[in-house]
Formats: structure tokens, C-alpha cells, sequence
């Protein structure tokens, strides 16, 4: 778990609250985190509520409500040093949290999410997602931190190669043996003109995903976990993983965030976005930390 050693929490003072610390504290101990920065953007309308000309005694009552819920529900390695951050919101509040992010150099971003949440495009938490400069991990209002069932969604490229690894550093630190790897293969529309039906043709197909799955997983140290692999035949990615999702108690989803170019690791990707905003279970989207595009080149782009 070497790669998450400082993480940010972003704490909403609610009910989304208890699930994104208790996962952030299963990290600290997995990965004997140095740092946890728990940070609370204090919106217009609780500005115009509690700060009235009060800031300091505002921030220290916000500060206080921070410090109890956190205490409440963090149990993590006692090495971890916390920090509080309190922010007041603004029209490029975004933009200055990408940049206190690279200024406190993460590893990872967790946040809370709802069913579907990622479709509403203009709100703070899915702009800094969509281009944090880290992982990101989505934890569910009300979810317990699990990580026995993790399953890993790959199309044999260098980024699932990446999100392979983080899997299995995360099943080695939480003790599990297993590792489910799902890749979603189709068959070609111009089939028919090699003369083949479409079964024999998906057979084919089949056949290929299990030949790249083993070139692919052979670049990999397992460091002794083992793999399930699994292929589907689907058109649509997200509704086939979905529909395997559906069937088997999964406790995190892994997946590699792939850029709307090649080298744009700052965003997500549609599939990756399209599964965190269909699953209702933690899903963490791996990106690797300082690739890609120029920080201030993926702010130009929000």
C-alpha cells in the first residue's frame, strides 16, 4: 500500500461522513499513511447562516464538529498525523482545491457518492474528481469497508496493468487470496464475412481475451494472490461488468482511469465515470500520481 501515504477526505458534516472515515482509516492501516488531511468547504448558504461577521468563531465551531465526527468514527493507524482544513466556497473553489491537492502532494481522494451522482457535471465534487491529480475513491453513503471480494475490470492495457497492481497490493495488506479479473469481449460487426457464424465467432474471440489475459497477467508480481479471470461477451462494458456486479457480492471495484488522450491521467474516463455513477458499492479509480498532462494544462480544461 505504498502508494497511498497522504490522503485527503472531504467531510461534508453528514451521513456521508461515517463511510468515507472508516475507509480512509482501514487505509491508514494498511498503508501506515503518513498524513490525512479532512477537508470541509463551508458553502454560501452556511456562510450566510454561521459567519455573519464571526469567521473566526465560525470556523472554530466547524472545526470542533470536524474533530468529533472524525473522532467518532476514525480508528486508523496511530502514526497517522490528521490535519483539518476548512475552505469557504467561491465560484473557482475547484481550482483552488486542485491546487492545495498539489500543494499537499496525495496519493488519494476519497469521497462520498450517491447512485448517479457523477451526471450532475457542474458540481464542485465531480469537476475535482474528473481532474484530481491522484486515485479517487468513491465510498457509498452507509457502506462498510471490505475488501475480501475485489474485482478488477481490464482490457489488457498498461492502465488496468496498473490497477491490477494496486489490487493486489491491496490483498496482500488486507490478508486476501483472491483477486476476480473481468474482461469484456465482443464480436466484430463484419463477422459474417469470414464465412463464420456469430457463436464460432465469438468462440474466437474468446479465445483471444484468454491469450492476452495470460501475456498480460504474466507482466504482473501476484506476489502469491491468485486471479479469476472472467470473460463476458458484451457490447457494452459497463452494463455487462454491471450485470456480474449484480450476481456476485463484490466489495470493491478496481478500475484504471483512462484520459480522453494518451497521456491525460488527470481524467477519468466515460467508462470509469459510467460504472461510478451505475455501482453502489466502492469504486476506486487508479491514476498514476504526476502523469499525464500539466497540472495547470488540466485546469485550463475544467
Amino acid at each position: 500500500m505504498y502508494r497511498f501515504k497522504r490522503i485527503v477526505v472531504g467531510i461534508t458534516l453528514g451521513d456521508q461522513d461515517e463511510a468515507k472515515i472508516r475507509y480512509a482509516a482501514v487505509i491508514s492501516r494498511l498503508a501506515s499513511s503518513e498524513k490525512i488531511f479532512f477537508i470541509h468547504v463551508v458553502s454560501q448558504e452556511d456562510k450566510d447562516k454561521e459567519y455573519k461577521g464571526l469567521k473566526k468563531v465560525a470556523e472554530e465551531s466547524i472545526r470542533h464538529r470536524m474533530e468529533e465526527i472524525i473522532s467518532k468514527y476514525f480508528d486508523g493507524s496511530p502514526d497517522t498525523k490528521l490535519e483539518y482544513v476548512i475552505m469557504e466556497d467561491s465560484p473557482l473553489i475547484h481550482i483552488e482545491l486542485l491546487r492545495r491537492f498539489e500543494e499537499m502532494d496525495i496519493d488519494l481522494l476519497v469521497l462520498g457518492k450517491i447512485r448517479g451522482e457523477l451526471t450532475k457535471r457542474g458540481t464542485i465534487p465531480v469537476k475535482v474528481a474528473r481532474k484530481a491529480p491522484c486515485s479517487v475513491l468513491f465510498v457509498p453513503v452507509g457502506i462498510k469497508p471490505e475488501s475480501a471480494n475485489i474485482l478488477v475490470p481490464v482490457d489488457f492495457s498498461n492502465i488496468s496493468q496498473d490497477a491490477m497492481e494496486v489490487a493486489v497490493t491491496f490483498a496482500v495488506a488486507s490478508d486476501v487470496r483472491n483477486i476476480r479479473c473481468i474482461n469484456i469481449y465482443n464480436v466484430p460487426i463484419g463477422y459474417y464475412e469470414g464465412g463464420k457464424s456469430y457463436e464460432e465467432f465469438a468462440e474466437i474471440m474468446r479465445g483471444h481475451a484468454e491469450t492476452n489475459f495470460k501475456k498480460f497477467i504474466d507482466k504482473i508480481d501476484m506476489r502469491g494472490i491468485n486471479v479469476t479471470p472472467v470473460f463476458k461477451l458484451g457490447r457494452n462494458v459497463c452494463e455487462t461488468i454491471d450485470e456480474y456486479l449484480r450476481q456476485y457480492h463484490i466489495d470493491l471495484l478496481i478500475v484504471g482511469a483512462r484520459g480522453r488522450r494518451t497521456g491525460a491521467a488527470f481524467v477519468l474516463g466515460s467508462i470509469t465515470e459510467k460504472l461510478i455513477c451505475s455501482t453502489s458499492m466502492p469504486l476506486l479509480a487508479v491514476k498514476k500520481k504526476g502523469e499525464g498532462m500539466s497540472f495547470f494544462e488540466a485546469l485550463l480544461r475544467l
